[in-house]
């Protein structure tokens, strides 16, 4: 039941995220939504395999992954948004 949440979460957010973007009229390139969707994806196993390997008590694994694959997920994001808003703010001036 957690998981059906969390996606219906996630498709709100998702939703939000479009609907602002529209009304920004902000322009992304595909390699930036590309990295958009890749960062949401490691985003997604990073929490799956956190909550898994808590649940089997093997937190030193859950702890590695956020680590190994949170990062790079966290790196990918905020270059998915910067990118866009700063061609758009360059833009402007």
């Amino acid at each position: 039941m957690e998981w059906f949440l969390f996606g219906l979460v996630l498709g709100a957010c998702i939703l939000a995220l479009l609907q602002w973007k529209k009304a920004k009229k902000v322009r992304m390139t595909w390699y930036e939504w590309v990295m958009g969707v890749v960062s949401l994806i490691l985003i997604l196993l990073v929490i799956q395999n956190f909550v898994g390997s808590v649940a089997e008590e093997e937190t030193r694994a859950a702890w590695m992954g956020v680590l190994f694959l949170g990062i790079p997920a966290v790196v990918l994001g905020v270059l998915a948004v910067r990118l866009p808003l700063q061609r758009q703010l360059r833009g402007k001036a």
